[in-house]
């Protein structure tokens, strides 16, 4: 009996000691981009915030704000078994379809587009719907097995969520974010063991409605022609993208210095949004420009090692997914 009681002990400490096991090279990735992160909101938004709000420190207040939040998710979650997100991968999705529809009647107009809710738009639906979807799709596709190939369990619905979802976003609007969830959702589709055929047709129909939605929308068809324009010739680039090619080519090796760009100062645009990796480039040069892009390098290799290593399917395609969304909204960014 007094051994029984021993190795149950032993399996509590275990199971105590599993909950907050840590990836190390994960945690570290994730930290040097949170810092590189928060450098550059200050060295971006210092002057910004003097002129805007008449407090330097302004924008990087409310960005640490957002970082406890975070940080405090981040304990929650690794508490918890992600199996039980499974329960409320449903509520979850069905509060984000209600909250994109409640800002398309009511939401912040802010350049012509309805994407937040909130004095000024901070809270953003569309931001919410990425994850709600990988963690729907992900458990869905988790549930249908060799039935995914069947066209009535697998593409038909997947079809009609993904659909849904994305065509919510578009009316905003914004392709941009709504093309992200749905070549996320594609590449868990075919992940999880989708028929080769029915995903060619899905593949294909998602890049018939693009094309068509960029001839449709002025501003997406501007965006799309402004990037080949600049592929063809730089010279005929976007006033923004030359500016930002200035501040790449300002950096050199090294950069000029943290806080020292000067094309935050106006030449380039939304220096703290659209430009801030090209601001990056210019004060840290390219030695720093590598490094975020190795930080999140380490976060794709430590993504796709955490999903082969889960337990189920379920975890499997959960992981592949986020990694798939931090990783390519970062390299579109950049």
């Amino acid at each position: 009996m007094a051994a029984v009681n021993v190795i149950r002990k032993k399996k509590r400490r275990v199971r105590a000691n599993q909950v907050f096991l840590v990836d190390y090279w994960l945690a570290l990735a994730v930290a040097g981009l949170v810092v590189m992160g928060m450098l550059m909101v200050y060295s971006t938004t210092f002057n910004l915030g003097t002129v805007l709000k008449g407090e330097a420190t302004y924008y990087i207040k409310v960005q640490s704000l957002a970082l406890a939040v975070g940080l405090l998710g981040i304990l929650i979650f690794v508490s918890i078994d992600y199996h039980s997100l499974r329960r409320w991968s449903v509520p979850i999705l069905l509060g984000t379809l209600g909250m994109l529809i409640v800002v398309l009647l009511i939401g912040d107009k802010i350049f012509g587009a309805r994407r937040g809710l909130v004095t000024g738009g901070s809270v953003q639906p569309s931001e919410v719907a990425k994850l709600a979807v990988i963690l729907y799709i992900s458990h869905w596709l988790s549930t249908k097995g060799d039935r995914i190939k069947d066209l009535t369990y697998g593409l038909l619905p997947f079809g009609i969520i993904t659909g849904v979802v994305c065509a919510l976003i578009v009316l905003q609007p914004d392709v941009g974010t709504s093309g992200l969830i749905a070549v996320i959702s594609l590449a868990l589709f075919f992940i999880a063991g989708a028929d080769l055929k029915q995903f060619a047709i899905a593949g294909g129909l998602s890049v018939g409605v693009f094309l068509i939605l960029v001839t449709m929308l002025p501003h997406a068809a501007a965006r799309i022609e402004s990037f080949w324009d600049a592929l063809r010739d730089p010279t005929q680039a976007s006033w923004q993208v030359k500016q930002s090619v200035v501040a790449l080519g300002t950096g050199g090796w090294f950069g000029v210095g943290l806080g020292e760009s000067t094309q935050k100062f106006g030449p380039l645009p939304a220096a703290h949004t659209d430009g801030v990796f090209a601001i990056l480039g210019e004060e840290l040069g390219l030695f720093g420009c590598v490094l975020v892009i190795g930080m999140l390098a380490v976060v794709c290799w430590r993504g796709i090692r955490a999903a082969l290593g889960a337990r189920d399917s379920y975890g499997f395609l959960l992981a592949i997914g986020i990694t798939l969304w931090l990783v390519i909204q970062s390299l579109i960014h950049i």
